[in-house]
């Protein structure tokens, strides 16, 4: 199915737009993506309700369709400095009450950049579960999913999570990154059923969470004062994964 689009006035780009928004994506049950690696993950999983190209692609099945734009209306619709030609809207994200052994739980990171990056490399050291307390930054913004390389396509992700007190329950073993009062990454031996957290770039893990916590654990380092937030989850998981 194979349609033009010469005015930006289209219904179809209005539509289109209005998923850049918090309101538009709940009620749309929809969001963007951009790029074609990222179209081709979403494929894979059967995510993509229709898809924007400056050019007709053979590689999308037929059933999904495809609306040829200018590269004005590209421009219009997309958030890239340099658009790759391809805007598509896929359906939102589906959790899974299964949750993995490994679990990354993610307390107020509010740049996005940060929260693609920990996606990615969650998904390559097994954390297949990622929770987000309600203040975290969406999982649906541009930058987030352009970082996470379409991990969120392989991951099981919720968002606003509340309940780490029922996981600890469950023989859950609580892992917060902390300065103060913890103990050397080096020196842990997690559980096989564990979750990692990580805190806010800015003020680390709230006390409410680190109250919950088995144990409070740090990265020794050198010379300098902290690392960001991407690069010790990356560190953090790396080590409790071997």
């Amino acid at each position: 199915m194979i349609y033009k689009i010469e005015s930006k006035q289209n219904p179809k780009i209005k539509e289109l737009l209005l998923l850049r928004k918090v309101g538009g994506r709940k009620n749309a049950n929809e969001f963007i993506i951009e790029g074609f690696h990222l179209l081709e993950m979403a494929l894979l999983k059967g995510n993509v309700k229709r898809v924007f190209l400056t050019k007709e692609n053979n590689s999308i099945p037929a059933n999904i369709p495809q609306y040829i734009i200018s590269e004005d209306i590209l421009q219009k619709i997309s958030e890239e400095k340099t658009p790759q030609g391809v805007v598509a809207v896929c359906e939102l994200l589906k959790n899974s009450d299964n949750f993995s052994d490994r679990i990354l739980y993610l307390d107020d990171i509010s740049d996005p950049g940060n929260l693609g990056t920990l996606f990615r490399t969650a998904l390559a050291f097994g954390y297949n579960t990622v929770l987000l307390s309600k203040n975290s930054c969406s999982i649906y913004n541009e930058k987030a999913i352009q970082s996470s390389q379409g991990a969120i396509f392989d991951l099981s992700i919720v968002e606003g999570y509340t309940k780490l007190n029922e996981l600890k329950s469950n023989g859950y073993e609580i892992l917060a990154t902390e300065i103060k009062g913890s103990v050397s990454l080096d020196s842990v031996k997690a559980k096989t059923k564990h979750v990692l957290v990580l805190g806010n770039e800015a003020r680390g893990v709230s006390d409410a969470v680190l109250k919950l916590a088995d144990k409070r654990v740090r990265i020794d380092i050198k010379n300098i004062e902290s690392l960001n937030v991407g690069v010790a989850g990356g560190i953090a998981m790396y080590k409790l994964s071997r």
